[in-house]
């Protein structure tokens, strides 16, 4: 051996040895640390016992007690046990019961044996100490905590005060059926907290109903128009479920780029062999989330619930100008109510589920029908007007369609058979499209307000809707008419809200409301147009810390609806961007309404579950079917989610749009789409008129590629997406069509 060879080799052994001697070391804190992290996960009680070795297996103990039946409808009944808070539903019409919790056995086999015990809590909490330098949020639940509970009876139920003493939290939750439903209340004044302890977010009935792999089913929640998963014998482990904020992020983002969808109805269920629920936030629902777990997250277990936000966090600056997260300092106390209906045999399905929210909407929310029996399909156009091209010195205006191309274009569809006609205008002001604030006046470059009115005249005389869409959310820092400092949305950290330029804001929508008269109404109150397009209003929603006008966000939602109202009160009609719940009671016309979901990758379909809620109560629209590089299979899709057929044109060409804010209109001549466009509302109109008014009540994949809608007098759509003709009982379906099938037929 060579005098390098032994220096390596002292070298190495050297280095070995102190290795050696770390872990040595270490191990007795590696060891400790486990076992902390164990005894802090492990439930208190002893309800899981934890293996001693990987030889032996865990067995979890049930808890002690009986259940006995507190409440009783027609349909169900309610059974409680006094040990640990758990619940029975029973569904009195097949005998089917629902349970708060998981069975040990079964949770052990199909997960780790923590899960195990959490599948057994009645809440999930989430917390926080506020005095903690570095923001950490900390979960638990009732197993873990063993709260000590007090009970008092209700009128068909039973309140529940919890007490977590380590934590010092507390809060009740009051369980009670309703006909067909289970309501789990928790009351906002019930919540308290200690000044180390801040309550952040509470999950009522985490594991209520969940499914094993065995089952046969699936989940639903509301991401975009509705999804689907399906219960799998063999799937992945996943590491994130779906959790979406309800009406769309807390977090206020510039960032379009691929946006999550909104969860724009409260809602979510489950479907167990030939049993279902539907779980819908009644109170409460802007300050919560929608999570549904897969099987293969933390624990082999299907479940889907609601979670009740009570603060939200956010980056406020140290005092050394770094970026720290914190939690907001005061709690949101209203009360809190989630609804669980139920349904069995041939009712278990998503179409029975929408029906039973679309219920609720008409009457307990008060949503009339915007269409009749009888009125035709209306023909949706959207109009670009104008827009702003930037040059180096001044900005360009492009007047795209001016107000007399747009009554031209109005003209000649009527002469063509299309009898009723939807218009939006779009860039009607002189600031032009995607220029805000817009304004508020008529462009002088597209005829100014004589000619909004003669084009208005026009479209009252011809019984034609006509909205003019602006928006009053967004706000850009070139354009001036409000103030960056008192108009705009301010964060919890009293910064306003604005993008890493400071060039995007928005705005507070109270100033918005008081306004509101003044700038927009009063000086359109003359023109004949059927109302204005609210943009934005239906696809977000946010806090607002401004200090002349605070608002929550049911606040801003509330601000929102007042202005809407006044549009109606003026004009007779409103229409909203976006399709958030809040906006349906206010609203004559629904645009942009998705047709996809964000694509999980444990989703299995995209449903029209929103599009079952509202379908024979306000016509909606997707986006513009000319923007799609395949218009046939656009249009279908239109077809089947019962859509009102909708383009947005231009009179002058869309190479004019080069180089502007709105390059997404690549193909919008109205010279080149009319026939297409005519021959595809004539179509719609011919076979799809009669169910126009009707609710629709199923939607179900046939086959691969082959989906059907039925409406409320049995009559089926059946749309057939593949490239070949198929044969569904005794009709045949072409490919890439459509049939439409009387009932008994």
């Amino acid at each position: 051996m060579n005098t390098s060879t032994a220096k390596r080799s002292i070298y190495y052994g050297a280095v070995g040895m102190i290795i050696a001697a770390l872990v040595f070391l270490a191990l007795p804190s590696l060891r400790s640390a486990v076992e902390r992290a164990n005894q802090e996960l492990k439930p208190r009680g002893d309800v899981v016992q934890a293996a001693a070795d990987e030889s032996t297996t865990t067995e979890a103990q049930e808890p002690t007690g009986s259940f006995e039946k507190i409440a009783e409808t027609d349909r169900l009944e309610l059974l409680f046990r006094s040990s640990d808070s758990a619940i029975k539903v029973k569904d009195k019409s097949n005998g089917y019961v629902w349970d708060s919790a998981v069975q040990h056995k079964q949770a052990v086999e199909d997960g780790n044996e923590l899960w195990a015990a959490s599948s057994q809590s009645i809440f999930h909490l989430t917390y926080t100490d506020p005095n903690r330098p570095a923001f950490e949020q900390l979960e638990t639940n009732s197993v873990i905590e063993q709260p000590v509970i007090k009970t008092k009876p209700l009128e068909n139920g039973i309140s529940v005060h919890y007490e977590l003493k380590q934590l010092q939290i507390s809060f009740d939750m009051e369980f009670t059926l309703k006909d067909n439903a289970l309501e789990v209340k928790v009351p906002g004044k019930s919540v308290q907290e200690s000044k180390n302890n801040w309550v952040m977010k509470i999950a009522p009935l985490p594991f209520f109903g969940a499914a094993s792999d065995q089952d046969q089913g699936y989940a639903v929640y509301p991401d975009g128009p509705g999804a689907l998963s399906t219960f799998k014998a063999h799937h992945s482990s996943y590491l994130d479920p779906y959790r979406a904020s309800v009406y769309g992020p807390d977090t206020i983002s510039f960032n379009n780029f691929k946006r999550q969808e909104n969860a724009m109805l409260p809602i979510f269920g489950l479907k167990v062999n030939n049993n279902a629920f539907l779980g819908m936030i009644t109170e409460g629902e802007y300050d919560a989330n929608i999570l549904y777990s897969p099987s293969g997250y933390l624990i082999n277990l299907n479940r889907v619930t609601s979670e009740l936000v009570y603060r939200r966090d956010y980056e406020a600056v140290k005092k050394d100008g770094n970026l720290a997260r914190k939690p907001e300092k005061d709690m949101l106390r209203e009360d809190r109510t989630v609804r669980y209906v139920f349904f069995s045999d041939k009712e278990a399905d998503y179409g029975h589920m929408a029906s039973a929210y679309r219920d609720f909407l008409v009457n307990e929310q008060g949503i009339a029908p915007r269409i009749k029996k009888g009125d035709p399909i209306p023909f949706g156009l959207d109009l670009l007007m104008g827009i702003k091209k930037g040059q180096i010195l001044f900005d360009h205006f492009i007047p795209t369609t001016t107000f007399d191309q747009a009554k031209e274009i109005m003209a000649d569809l009527k002469k063509r058979g299309v009898s009723d006609i939807s218009a939006n205008l779009l860039g009607w002001t002189g600031r032009g499209y995607l220029a805000y604030p817009s304004g508020y006046k008529p462009a002088s470059k597209l005829g100014g307000t004589d000619g909004l009115k003669k084009l208005s005249d026009y479209t009252k005389e011809q019984n034609v809707q006509l909205f003019l869409q602006d928006d009053y959310v967004d706000a850009w820092s070139e354009f001036d008419g409000f103030s960056k400092r008192s108009d705009v949305v301010v964060g919890a950290n009293h910064f306003a809200v604005t993008d890493r330029y400071s060039y995007e804001f928005f705005l507070n929508a109270g100033k918005q409301n008081a306004a509101f008269e003044d700038k927009v109404i009063d000086p359109l109150r003359k023109l004949g147009i059927s109302g204005i397009n609210f943009d934005a209003v239906g696809y977000i929603d946010y806090f607002d810390y401004n200090k002349d006008y605070p608002l929550t966000r049911e606040g801003t939602a509330k601000q929102w609806g007042e202005m809407m109202d006044k549009s109606v009160k003026q004009f007779g009609d409103a229409a909203s961007i976006g399709g958030n719940g809040y906006t349906l009671k206010h609203s004559s016309r629904l645009f942009g309404i998705p047709m996809d979901d964000s694509g999980y990758f444990f989703t299995d379909e995209t449903i029209p579950f929103y599009q079952m809620v509202v379908h024979g109560l306000i016509p909606y629209s997707g986006d513009a079917q000319n923007l799609f590089y395949d218009p046939q299979m656009q249009y279908l899709k239109m077809v089947e989610y019962g859509y009102m057929p909708y383009y947005q044109f231009t009179k002058n060409y869309a190479e004019d749009l080069k180089d502007t804010y709105y390059s997404d209109l690549f193909s919008s001549d109205y010279g080149n789409w009319v026939n297409q466009s005519i021959t595809q509302y004539k179509e719609m109109s011919e076979k799809l008129q009669p169910v126009w008014s009707q609710a629709m009540t199923e939607h179900r994949k046939l086959q691969e590629d082959v989906y059907e809608t039925e409406y409320e007098d049995g009559t089926r759509v059946i749309v057939n997406y593949s490239p070949r003709s198929v044969q569904i009982g005794d009709s045949v379906v072409p490919d890439k069509n459509f049939i439409v099938v009387k009932k008994g037929g």
